[in-house]
Protein backbone atom coordinates (compact mmCIF):
# COMPACT_ATOMS: atom_id res chain seq x y z
CA UNK A 1 0.00 0.00 0.00
CA UNK A 2 2.92 2.68 1.04
CA UNK A 3 4.97 1.53 -1.84
CA UNK A 4 2.35 2.51 -4.42
CA UNK A 5 1.28 5.52 -1.99
CA UNK A 6 4.20 7.33 -0.41
CA UNK A 7 1.71 9.57 1.72
CA UNK A 8 2.52 9.27 5.05
CA UNK A 9 -1.10 8.92 6.82
CA UNK A 10 0.48 9.02 10.30
CA UNK A 11 1.81 12.68 9.86
CA UNK A 12 -1.38 14.02 8.16
CA UNK A 13 -2.99 13.32 11.14
CA UNK A 14 -0.57 14.55 13.01
CA UNK A 15 0.33 11.38 15.76
CA UNK A 16 2.82 8.81 16.28
CA UNK A 17 3.08 5.74 14.51
CA UNK A 18 2.72 3.65 18.14
CA UNK A 19 -0.56 5.85 18.87
CA UNK A 20 -3.55 4.30 20.56
CA UNK A 21 -6.35 4.25 18.53
CA UNK A 22 -8.56 6.64 20.64
CA UNK A 23 -5.69 9.17 19.90
CA UNK A 24 -5.68 8.90 16.10
CA UNK A 25 -9.83 9.15 16.57
CA UNK A 26 -9.47 12.44 18.78
CA UNK A 27 -6.75 13.70 16.61
CA UNK A 28 -9.43 12.88 13.30
CA UNK A 29 -12.37 14.87 15.20
CA UNK A 30 -10.17 17.60 15.67
CA UNK A 31 -8.65 17.99 12.16
CA UNK A 32 -12.07 17.55 11.14
CA UNK A 33 -13.39 20.80 12.65
CA UNK A 34 -10.15 22.90 11.35
CA UNK A 35 -10.93 21.65 7.37
CA UNK A 36 -14.55 20.50 7.15
CA UNK A 37 -15.58 22.60 4.33
CA UNK A 38 -18.48 23.40 6.12
CA UNK A 39 -16.56 25.02 9.01
CA UNK A 40 -13.46 26.35 7.08
CA UNK A 41 -14.02 28.22 3.30
CA UNK A 42 -10.56 28.75 2.39
CA UNK A 43 -10.01 26.79 -1.27
CA UNK A 44 -7.36 24.36 0.20
CA UNK A 45 -9.42 23.26 3.15
CA UNK A 46 -11.35 20.81 1.32
CA UNK A 47 -8.38 18.88 -0.45
CA UNK A 48 -7.12 19.29 2.60
CA UNK A 49 -10.06 17.69 4.43
CA UNK A 50 -9.70 14.89 1.65
CA UNK A 51 -6.30 14.17 2.87
CA UNK A 52 -7.78 13.59 6.38
CA UNK A 53 -10.28 11.54 5.08
CA UNK A 54 -8.03 9.00 3.83
CA UNK A 55 -5.31 8.98 6.34
CA UNK A 56 -8.09 8.15 8.84
CA UNK A 57 -9.82 5.61 6.55
CA UNK A 58 -6.48 3.29 6.85
CA UNK A 59 -5.41 3.63 10.33
CA UNK A 60 -8.31 4.45 11.98
CA UNK A 61 -9.09 0.91 10.95
CA UNK A 62 -7.35 -1.74 13.27
CA UNK A 63 -7.26 -4.10 9.79
CA UNK A 64 -6.11 -1.82 7.00
CA UNK A 65 -3.92 0.06 9.90
CA UNK A 66 -1.96 -3.77 10.65
CA UNK A 67 -1.69 -3.83 6.90
CA UNK A 68 -0.46 0.03 6.54
CA UNK A 69 2.07 -0.24 9.51
CA UNK A 70 4.22 -3.19 8.45
CA UNK A 71 4.47 -1.14 5.01
CA UNK A 72 5.38 2.23 6.99
CA UNK A 73 7.69 0.49 9.47
CA UNK A 74 9.38 -1.56 6.60
CA UNK A 75 9.78 1.81 4.48
CA UNK A 76 10.64 4.45 7.67
CA UNK A 77 12.06 2.15 10.56
CA UNK A 78 15.14 3.64 10.27
CA UNK A 79 13.77 7.48 10.48
CA UNK A 80 12.08 6.43 13.94
CA UNK A 81 15.25 6.81 15.51
CA UNK A 82 17.13 9.02 13.29
CA UNK A 83 16.13 12.69 14.68
CA UNK A 84 18.62 12.05 17.95
CA UNK A 85 21.04 14.36 15.99
CA UNK A 86 23.27 15.05 12.83
CA UNK A 87 26.35 13.09 11.30
CA UNK A 88 28.66 15.82 13.25
CA UNK A 89 26.96 14.42 16.50
CA UNK A 90 27.08 10.71 15.65
CA UNK A 91 30.59 11.04 14.75
CA UNK A 92 31.82 13.47 17.50
CA UNK A 93 30.49 11.58 20.68
CA UNK A 94 29.17 8.24 19.41
CA UNK A 95 27.39 5.42 20.32
CA UNK A 96 26.72 6.39 24.13
CA UNK A 97 24.47 9.82 22.62
CA UNK A 98 22.33 7.28 20.23
CA UNK A 99 22.16 5.10 23.63
CA UNK A 100 20.88 8.03 25.29
CA UNK A 101 18.71 9.17 22.30
CA UNK A 102 17.02 4.97 22.47
CA UNK A 103 16.68 5.72 26.47
CA UNK A 104 14.85 9.21 25.98
CA UNK A 105 12.35 7.83 22.83
CA UNK A 106 11.67 4.65 24.78
CA UNK A 107 10.88 7.03 27.78
CA UNK A 108 8.31 8.50 25.62
CA UNK A 109 7.20 6.14 24.10
CA UNK A 110 6.39 3.95 26.86
CA UNK A 111 4.48 7.39 28.10
CA UNK A 112 2.28 7.55 24.69
CA UNK A 113 1.23 3.56 25.49
CA UNK A 114 0.72 4.44 28.96
CA UNK A 115 3.50 1.39 30.64
CA UNK A 116 4.10 3.63 33.43
CA UNK A 117 6.17 0.96 35.16
CA UNK A 118 8.43 1.03 32.72
CA UNK A 119 8.91 4.84 32.69
CA UNK A 120 9.19 4.91 35.97
CA UNK A 121 12.07 2.12 35.71
CA UNK A 122 13.98 4.42 33.23
CA UNK A 123 14.61 7.26 36.16
CA UNK A 124 17.90 7.79 37.58
CA UNK A 125 18.00 6.24 40.99
CA UNK A 126 17.77 10.12 42.47
CA UNK A 127 14.59 10.65 40.95
CA UNK A 128 13.31 6.87 41.68
CA UNK A 129 14.43 8.02 45.77
CA UNK A 130 12.92 11.25 45.89
CA UNK A 131 9.46 10.18 44.09
CA UNK A 132 7.83 7.03 44.58
CA UNK A 133 6.14 5.10 41.76
CA UNK A 134 2.68 5.65 43.45
CA UNK A 135 3.58 9.42 43.11
CA UNK A 136 4.95 9.38 40.36
CA UNK A 137 1.53 6.97 38.63
CA UNK A 138 -0.73 9.65 40.46
CA UNK A 139 0.91 12.64 38.58
CA UNK A 140 0.87 11.15 35.40
CA UNK A 141 -2.62 9.67 35.22
CA UNK A 142 -3.59 13.40 36.12
CA UNK A 143 -1.72 15.05 33.18
CA UNK A 144 -3.25 11.88 31.14
CA UNK A 145 -6.51 13.16 32.33
CA UNK A 146 -6.49 16.26 30.65
CA UNK A 147 -3.71 16.05 27.77
CA UNK A 148 -2.86 12.99 25.57
CA UNK A 149 0.36 12.32 23.88
CA UNK A 150 -0.32 12.35 20.52
CA UNK A 151 3.26 12.21 18.54
CA UNK A 152 6.68 13.43 19.87
CA UNK A 153 10.17 14.46 18.13
CA UNK A 154 13.35 14.30 19.97
CA UNK A 155 16.69 16.11 18.82
CA UNK A 156 19.55 15.48 20.22
CA UNK A 157 21.70 18.62 21.45
CA UNK A 158 24.61 18.16 23.20
CA UNK A 159 26.57 16.39 26.15
CA UNK A 160 27.93 17.75 29.40
CA UNK A 161 30.89 16.16 31.45
CA UNK A 162 30.74 15.88 35.18
CA UNK A 163 27.43 17.60 35.45
CA UNK A 164 25.68 18.62 38.27
CA UNK A 165 21.54 18.11 37.90
CA UNK A 166 19.39 17.31 40.36
CA UNK A 167 21.37 17.42 43.59
CA UNK A 168 23.64 14.82 41.84
CA UNK A 169 26.89 15.03 39.44
CA UNK A 170 27.05 12.61 37.10
CA UNK A 171 29.66 11.79 34.75
CA UNK A 172 27.96 12.11 31.61
CA UNK A 173 24.48 13.88 31.02
CA UNK A 174 22.53 14.22 27.25
CA UNK A 175 20.64 16.93 26.41
CA UNK A 176 17.88 16.37 24.19
CA UNK A 177 14.94 18.85 22.81
CA UNK A 178 11.88 16.92 22.59
CA UNK A 179 8.94 18.45 20.66
CA UNK A 180 5.49 17.02 21.51
CA UNK A 181 1.83 16.85 20.07
CA UNK A 182 -0.61 16.62 22.83
CA UNK A 183 -4.86 16.43 22.60
CA UNK A 184 -6.72 18.34 24.85
CA UNK A 185 -9.40 15.56 26.22
CA UNK A 186 -11.49 18.70 27.15
CA UNK A 187 -12.22 20.43 23.41
CA UNK A 188 -10.16 18.11 21.58
CA UNK A 189 -7.62 20.90 20.12
CA UNK A 190 -4.16 19.78 18.90
CA UNK A 191 -1.47 22.00 20.57
CA UNK A 192 2.28 21.93 20.52
CA UNK A 193 4.88 22.50 22.59
CA UNK A 194 8.92 21.44 23.09
CA UNK A 195 11.16 21.30 26.38
CA UNK A 196 14.59 20.30 27.48
CA UNK A 197 15.17 17.04 28.56
CA UNK A 198 18.04 15.06 29.86
CA UNK A 199 19.69 11.53 30.40
CA UNK A 200 22.25 10.59 32.56
CA UNK A 201 24.70 7.99 33.08
CA UNK A 202 23.68 6.73 36.46
CA UNK A 203 26.36 4.56 37.95
CA UNK A 204 27.17 3.41 34.56
CA UNK A 205 23.29 3.11 33.18
CA UNK A 206 21.52 5.62 30.98
CA UNK A 207 18.56 6.56 32.73
CA UNK A 208 16.38 9.86 32.09
CA UNK A 209 16.79 12.55 34.47
CA UNK A 210 13.05 13.88 36.07
CA UNK A 211 14.37 16.70 37.84
CA UNK A 212 10.97 16.74 40.29
CA UNK A 213 11.25 16.43 44.44
CA UNK A 214 7.91 16.49 44.85
CA UNK A 215 4.66 15.63 42.02
CA UNK A 216 1.97 16.30 44.80
CA UNK A 217 1.55 20.08 43.48
CA UNK A 218 1.69 19.42 39.72
CA UNK A 219 -0.90 16.45 40.21
CA UNK A 220 -3.50 18.41 42.23
CA UNK A 221 -3.10 21.46 39.25
CA UNK A 222 -4.25 18.76 36.30
CA UNK A 223 -6.89 17.55 38.71
CA UNK A 224 -8.27 20.69 39.43
CA UNK A 225 -8.15 21.41 35.24
CA UNK A 226 -9.55 17.90 34.92
CA UNK A 227 -12.63 18.40 37.39
CA UNK A 228 -13.64 21.99 37.71
CA UNK A 229 -12.72 23.59 34.51
CA UNK A 230 -15.36 23.88 31.76
CA UNK A 231 -14.92 22.96 28.43
CA UNK A 232 -14.85 26.66 27.32
CA UNK A 233 -13.08 28.27 30.23
CA UNK A 234 -10.61 25.33 29.47
CA UNK A 235 -10.11 26.18 25.96
CA UNK A 236 -9.47 29.79 26.52
CA UNK A 237 -7.34 29.07 29.36
CA UNK A 238 -5.00 26.84 27.12
CA UNK A 239 -4.83 29.00 24.59
CA UNK A 240 -4.20 31.86 26.33
CA UNK A 241 -1.53 30.04 28.52
CA UNK A 242 -0.17 28.38 25.14
CA UNK A 243 0.02 31.97 23.30
CA UNK A 244 2.52 33.01 26.06
CA UNK A 245 5.22 30.42 25.17
CA UNK A 246 7.80 30.00 22.68
CA UNK A 247 7.64 26.52 21.74
CA UNK A 248 11.35 26.68 20.61
CA UNK A 249 12.87 28.47 23.75
CA UNK A 250 10.48 28.10 26.70
CA UNK A 251 10.51 31.67 27.20
CA UNK A 252 7.86 33.75 26.74
CA UNK A 253 7.02 34.30 23.57
CA UNK A 254 6.04 37.97 21.93
CA UNK A 255 3.15 38.11 23.13
CA UNK A 256 3.44 37.26 26.66
CA UNK A 257 6.43 38.92 26.77
CA UNK A 258 4.81 42.33 25.62
CA UNK A 259 2.14 41.54 28.79
CA UNK A 260 4.49 41.73 31.43
CA UNK A 261 6.16 44.97 29.83
CA UNK A 262 2.93 46.31 29.42
CA UNK A 263 2.14 45.11 33.26
CA UNK A 264 5.40 47.16 34.20
CA UNK A 265 4.31 50.18 32.41
CA UNK A 266 0.79 50.48 34.57
CA UNK A 267 2.91 49.99 37.47
CA UNK A 268 5.60 53.04 35.92
CA UNK A 269 2.20 55.08 35.54
CA UNK A 270 1.31 54.71 38.56
CA UNK A 271 4.02 54.76 41.09
CA UNK A 272 6.74 56.82 38.83
CA UNK A 273 8.97 53.70 38.46
CA UNK A 274 11.70 53.70 35.88
CA UNK A 275 12.46 50.64 33.61
CA UNK A 276 14.45 49.70 30.22
CA UNK A 277 14.37 46.69 27.55
CA UNK A 278 16.96 45.03 26.15
CA UNK A 279 17.59 42.86 23.08
CA UNK A 280 19.67 39.97 22.41
CA UNK A 281 20.28 39.83 17.74
CA UNK A 282 21.80 36.23 16.71
CA UNK A 283 22.70 37.29 13.01
CA UNK A 284 23.33 34.51 11.55
CA UNK A 285 25.95 34.20 8.20
CA UNK A 286 24.93 32.64 4.98
CA UNK A 287 26.49 29.73 3.55
CA UNK A 288 27.58 29.20 -0.06
CA UNK A 289 23.91 27.57 -0.90
CA UNK A 290 22.06 30.86 0.73
CA UNK A 291 21.15 28.68 3.85
CA UNK A 292 21.53 30.37 7.11
CA UNK A 293 24.76 28.85 8.75
CA UNK A 294 24.08 26.52 10.83
CA UNK A 295 20.55 26.58 10.22
CA UNK A 296 19.89 22.70 11.76
CA UNK A 297 21.28 23.67 15.39
CA UNK A 298 20.28 26.91 14.73
CA UNK A 299 17.18 26.92 17.07
CA UNK A 300 18.69 24.26 19.49
CA UNK A 301 21.31 26.94 20.27
CA UNK A 302 18.65 29.83 20.49
CA UNK A 303 17.24 27.78 22.94
CA UNK A 304 20.44 27.19 25.20
CA UNK A 305 21.57 30.87 25.18
CA UNK A 306 17.53 30.96 26.37
CA UNK A 307 18.47 29.30 29.34
CA UNK A 308 21.45 30.52 29.71
CA UNK A 309 20.71 34.08 29.71
CA UNK A 310 17.25 32.91 32.06
CA UNK A 311 19.86 31.56 34.94
CA UNK A 312 21.92 34.68 34.58
CA UNK A 313 19.46 37.39 34.97
CA UNK A 314 18.08 38.56 38.19
CA UNK A 315 14.24 36.54 39.46
CA UNK A 316 12.61 39.99 39.04
CA UNK A 317 14.10 40.40 35.16
CA UNK A 318 11.68 38.89 32.11
CA UNK A 319 12.92 36.86 28.94
CA UNK A 320 11.14 36.71 25.84
CA UNK A 321 11.09 35.30 22.47
CA UNK A 322 10.26 38.73 20.41
CA UNK A 323 11.49 37.92 17.00
CA UNK A 324 12.97 34.82 15.39
CA UNK A 325 16.53 35.73 15.64
CA UNK A 326 15.94 37.72 18.99
CA UNK A 327 15.31 37.43 22.58
CA UNK A 328 14.16 40.78 24.68
CA UNK A 329 14.71 40.86 28.40
CA UNK A 330 12.48 43.44 30.35
CA UNK A 331 14.57 45.00 33.63
CA UNK A 332 11.64 46.08 36.12
CA UNK A 333 12.80 49.42 38.21
CA UNK A 334 16.19 49.70 36.24
CA UNK A 335 17.25 52.92 34.35
CA UNK A 336 18.21 52.27 30.90
CA UNK A 337 22.20 53.38 32.04
CA UNK A 338 22.08 50.05 34.79
CA UNK A 339 20.17 48.08 32.08
CA UNK A 340 23.14 48.90 29.96
CA UNK A 341 25.68 47.78 32.16
CA UNK A 342 23.89 44.21 33.13
CA UNK A 343 23.11 43.64 29.46
CA UNK A 344 27.24 43.95 28.51
CA UNK A 345 27.76 41.95 31.62
CA UNK A 346 25.52 39.26 30.70
CA UNK A 347 27.01 39.47 27.16
CA UNK A 348 30.65 38.67 28.78
CA UNK A 349 29.36 35.87 30.99
CA UNK A 350 27.64 34.30 27.54
CA UNK A 351 31.62 34.83 26.13
CA UNK A 352 32.99 32.99 28.26
CA UNK A 353 30.73 30.29 27.47
CA UNK A 354 32.26 27.16 26.17
CA UNK A 355 29.38 26.53 23.78
CA UNK A 356 28.59 29.46 22.87
CA UNK A 357 32.13 30.86 22.28
CA UNK A 358 33.06 28.12 20.51
CA UNK A 359 29.78 26.20 18.55
CA UNK A 360 27.16 29.13 18.29
CA UNK A 361 26.85 29.92 14.15
CA UNK A 362 25.68 33.42 14.96
CA UNK A 363 27.24 37.15 15.39
CA UNK A 364 25.65 38.66 18.77
CA UNK A 365 24.38 41.84 19.43
CA UNK A 366 22.73 44.06 21.94
CA UNK A 367 20.82 47.39 23.23
CA UNK A 368 19.33 48.44 25.84
CA UNK A 369 16.04 51.03 25.43
CA UNK A 370 14.87 53.71 27.92
CA UNK A 371 10.63 52.71 27.56
CA UNK A 372 9.13 56.29 27.05
CA UNK A 373 6.19 55.52 24.52
CA UNK A 374 3.70 52.26 23.47
CA UNK A 375 5.94 49.01 24.73
CA UNK A 376 5.35 47.04 20.92
CA UNK A 377 6.64 50.43 19.51
CA UNK A 378 9.58 50.75 21.92
CA UNK A 379 10.64 46.75 20.93
CA UNK A 380 10.45 47.10 17.48
CA UNK A 381 12.32 50.50 17.16
CA UNK A 382 15.07 48.38 19.54
CA UNK A 383 15.46 45.34 17.41
CA UNK A 384 15.60 47.49 14.39
CA UNK A 385 18.86 49.19 16.27
CA UNK A 386 20.15 46.07 16.42
CA UNK A 387 19.79 44.85 12.76
CA UNK A 388 16.99 42.85 13.67
CA UNK A 389 13.37 42.68 11.53
CA UNK A 390 10.47 42.46 13.64
CA UNK A 391 8.07 40.47 13.90
CA UNK A 392 6.26 38.07 15.50
CA UNK A 393 7.42 34.36 16.11
CA UNK A 394 3.84 32.87 17.64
Amino acid sequence: MLTENKTDYYNILQVHHDAEKDVIDAAYRCLSKLYHPDLNRAPVAAERMKDINAAYQVIGNEASRDEYHKEWMRKNAWKTLSDWGSAYWRASEGREAYSAFEMIDSFFRETLNEKWESAYSRLTAVDRGNVSFHDFLEWKQAVHSVYRLGNYHINYFRMYSNCHYSGNIYPKIFHFIVRVTELQLATGQIAESSSHKYVALDEGVLRVCLGKHDLKPATAKFRELAYTISRQEFNDYFVKAVNKIDVGTGALARSGWLEEAEKERERQRRYGRKFCIGAIGFEPGLSPDGSLHGEETLEANIAYVSDFIAGHIRKTDVIGRCSDLALAVLFPETRAKAGRYALEKLIGLMGGDAHIRSSFPCRITAAVKHVSGPIEEELDSLLEKIGIQPNNTE
